[in-house]
């Protein structure tokens, strides 16, 4: 089941599904990889069914039993993909019918640990926006790929309104340490969304990625090594990628999964755009948050200031939807 789509078919054989009398019961909850599958029967007599995963996030699929024909054995068939999650309930009756919903974004967020734990994260009318989890000084849970990049962008609008009586000095810095944020959620995006992949059950092409970056040793012996310390492969391939250069991303992401950045829908413009930002980060942690503007193909200078930072924010938010599109689309090699 730990693979981006799927369907599982059953029939369910119980005495009180349909007994208004019975509190709620999970049906079974299960993890494969970073998916979580989780089927209960509820006190006001639905059956509800969760899926999540970190790249699409925790849907729901909802069936009212007061419309099914009270029997004893139902059938029910779960189905999951990047773009729908549907719960089939029918039962096993002559003249049955087969009820069909489709799920939609749940209020409850679902997460693997990496203790392998199932957690819950909100619920209805209760909104969780950062968040983390240690346990014995371990950390085990923390926001998946999509929710970091949001998390950065929403922090990032909350800045932008940031006001001081220092004019325009105020503004080339605030607008420097912006697109510094941007670049560090960047990285922190690519680096996760890289690894969520495999354990969303698609398989990295490690033979390419071993003589991409790491030719002198052999992938055995990184199985030897990844497997001593508790790790994937990737996990260990993931530390020879510095996530901030962007041709060493966009190599990474081309051994291992075949996306290619000029082929996810962004165009060559807002890709050298992208990348001049990266390297204008690197001037103003490397050399001065004072730098003040940014080098252009014309040679006309561009300014630091809260436009570029609106330009800058519109560039890696499309280009990080657009990468995060491409990776839903990928499925296992067969």
């Amino acid at each position: 089941m730990c693979r981006p789509e799927g369907t599982l078919e059953f029939d369910y054989v119980s005495e009180t599904l349909f007994d208004p009398a019975v509190p709620q019961e999970v049906i079974f909850e299960l993890s494969a990889g970073a998916h979580i599958f989780q089927l209960l029967r509820n006190e006001r007599l639905e059956l509800v069914f969760y899926h999540s995963s970190p790249g699409t996030g925790t849907r729901v699929a909802t069936v009212d039993l007061n419309s099914i024909t009270p029997c004893s054995r139902v059938y029910i068939a779960l189905v999951w993909s990047p773009s729908e999650t549907m719960l089939y309930v029918g039962p096993r009756i002559a003249g049955g019918k087969l009820v069909r919903v489709e799920g939609v974004p749940s209020p409850v967020r679902l997460r693997v640990g990496q203790d392998g734990h199932i957690y819950r994260i909100g619920d209805a009318g209760v909104e969780v926006g950062h968040y983390s989890m240690h346990l014995g000084g371990r950390l085990v849970l923390q926001p998946t790929a999509i929710e970091a990049w949001r998390n950065t962008i929403q922090a990032l609008e909350v800045l932008k309104k940031a006001k001081s009586e220092d004019g325009y000095a105020f503004e080339v810095i605030l607008s420097n340490f912006i697109i510094v944020a941007l670049v560090t959620g960047f990285e922190t995006y690519c680096r996760t969304r890289f690894l969520e992949l495999e354990s969303e059950g698609v398989t990295p092409d490690l033979e390419a990625m071993m003589a991409a970056f790491c030719s002198r040793l052999t992938l055995e012996d990184l199985k030897r090594e990844a497997a001593s310390e508790n790790r994937t492969v990737l996990q260990k391939m993931a530390e020879w990628i510095n996530f901030q250069n962007y041709g060493q991303v966009k190599k990474a992401y081309r051994k291992a999964y075949g996306i290619r950045f000029g082929e996810i829908g962004v165009s060559s413009s807002e890709l050298a755009l992208l990348q001049r930002l990266i390297h204008h980060r690197h001037r103003v942690v490397h050399f001065s948050p004072w730098t003040g503007q940014l080098p252009t193909p014309s040679g006309e200078p561009e300014f630091s200031n809260l436009r570029l930072v609106e330009k800058a924010i519109t560039c890696f938010d499309r280009f990080v939807a657009r990468l995060h599109e491409a990776t839903l689309g990928l499925r296992p090699s067969k």
